[in-house]
């Protein structure tokens, strides 16, 4: 062996040496780190360290890993129905390190399924009123809400719209004039029942039955109530617009396509992926998705709950579920959002 050799040799040994007596003093001293994580449910947790050793656990809340490698690692963390969360953080020598786990539900859209409880109940109802509407001919059933049946029968000079429950005879609650009433009101309007007569529709709230004549111009895609009883929602294929009953004033919302407001007052949105000029204004990339957003209502604060292939054409708020409604009208729930 040559000494040149033998010289690479010897350093390179020195070398390994030092290297051992910095990893022995410097990098293997250990440490503890407590996760916290917050919800309930059973997380599978796996911690990796910068030298690739991995460790994974199943844990609820607290995660403790004591006397660990004082290195840098990277968490990953997996729940049922959350957002994997991944996070790097360096632990000291000696430290005891809480690290917190704030997990987001994972918001998605599902197949609407309607309760069997409430189907039952809607078909007792109208065949307890069988006889009634077999004895007024054009007798229209205009849908079933909040554990109530209601219906239209004609009269010499308009509709009696009735309110039937269980265990209770069906009521008058209020008339409206003649015209052709939509069948399918109380989808497509939620709370209103629309009225065509000569090329004019009206539209009587389920509430009292107050006349609404919106001077707007554009096809009325869906009309919805916010908090403030004078402004209601109106989407027309040319987009949403925030409509003031007082002033008979319309106001296009030029960032979205659809809105909602919930009964905690925070607006749910929609941005269609046809959208560009909307999608440019939010500063959004072009992910051939639609986007649909959660405002807050006093910070006004915009997040992004879903991002979905989708076609979208409007959003509904029915008995506290936000519904997603293609363009094809299959109507899909976006779940998981609290």
């Amino acid at each position: 062996m040559s000494n040149r050799l033998l010289s690479l040799l010897i350093l390179t040994l020195i070398m390994s040496g030092l290297f051992g007596v910095y990893y022995y003093f410097f990098v293997i001293t250990t440490g503890n780190i407590s996760f916290i994580i917050n919800g309930s449910g059973i997380s599978s947790l796996t911690l990796t360290s910068e030298f690739g050793n991995t460790t994974t656990r199943d844990c609820e809340r607290n995660c403790l890993f004591e006397n660990i490698p004082a290195v840098n690692y990277t968490v990953s963390v997996k729940r049922d129905e959350y957002i994997p969360l991944n996070k790097s953080f360096k632990l000291e020598r000696g430290e005891t390190k809480k690290v917190l786990i704030a997990m987001e539900k994972e918001v998605i859209l599902t197949e609407q399924k309607k309760k069997k409880e409430d189907t039952i109940t809607s078909l007792k109802l109208q065949k307890s009123i069988q006889d009634t509407l077999e004895t007024h001919t054009g007798s229209i059933i205009l849908g079933y809400r909040n554990n109530a049946l209601y219906y239209a029968l004609p009269n010499n000079i308009g509709w009696d719209i009735f309110k039937k429950k269980e265990k209770t005879e069906g009521r008058e609650i209020f008339k409206i004039p003649e015209g052709i009433i939509s069948t399918d009101s109380l989808d497509i309007y939620e709370w209103y029942i629309a009225l065509e007569n000569k090329g004019i529709f009206s539209f009587y709230s389920l509430e009292n039955g107050a006349e609404m004549i919106f001077k707007f111009d554009e096809t009325i895609l869906s009309v919805k109530d916010t908090l403030d009883h004078n402004i209601k929602i109106i989407t027309s294929p040319k987009g949403v617009f925030m409509y003031s009953t007082s002033e008979k004033t319309a106001r296009i919302n030029p960032l979205y396509d659809d809105i909602i407001q919930l009964s905690s007052g925070e607006i749910v949105a929609l941005v269609k992926k046809s959208s560009r000029e909307k999608q440019s204004l939010l500063s959004l990339k072009d992910t051939g998705n639609d986007f649909i957003f959660l405002i807050g209502q006093d910070t006004r604060e915009r997040r992004i709950l879903l991002q979905t292939p989708k076609n979208g054409k409007l959003l509904r708020y029915k008995d506290g579920e936000i519904l997603f409604i293609e363009e094809s009208s299959e109507i899909l729930v976006v779940s998981n959002l609290k």
